[in-house]
């Protein structure tokens, strides 16, 4: 639930500093920023319950990247008011997988807290 909350509130947050900090990335519809976290956030809790568990971290934060990357560029081409080029993709994913890493690293933490005491 944490980790959902964070994220609802995490990926509008960067999405909208890539749109000022990247001229390839240009989203001004707020229904895009809107679509882009109910489509993201599920999936990347979805993704934690699956793979924290059972692969790295370093594979956990990769597979993140690839998945993030192919869904920002998808939904970005499929959104009115939503732009970006691969280039800006690949900035937008970088931003989002950060944020994924700080989270997954404080859920590896957390459930060795409760494993092991």
């Amino acid at each position: 639930m944490q980790s959902l909350l964070i994220k609802i509130i995490g990926i509008p947050t960067l999405l909208i500093v890539a749109t000022f900090m990247f001229k390839s990335v240009h989203i001004t519809s707020p229904w895009s920023y809107a679509i882009i976290t109910l489509v993201l956030a599920p999936i990347g809790v979805l993704m934690e319950y699956i793979f924290i568990p059972r692969i790295t971290y370093g594979r956990t934060v990769a597979a993140d990247f690839i998945v993030t990357f192919f869904l920002v560029l998808g939904l970005c081409l499929a959104l009115p008011g939503a732009e970006v080029t691969i280039w800006g993709a690949f900035l937008v994913t970088l931003l989002l997988t950060g944020m994924e890493a700080l989270i997954h690293k404080h859920l590896v933490a957390d459930h060795r807290e409760h494993s092991y005491h």
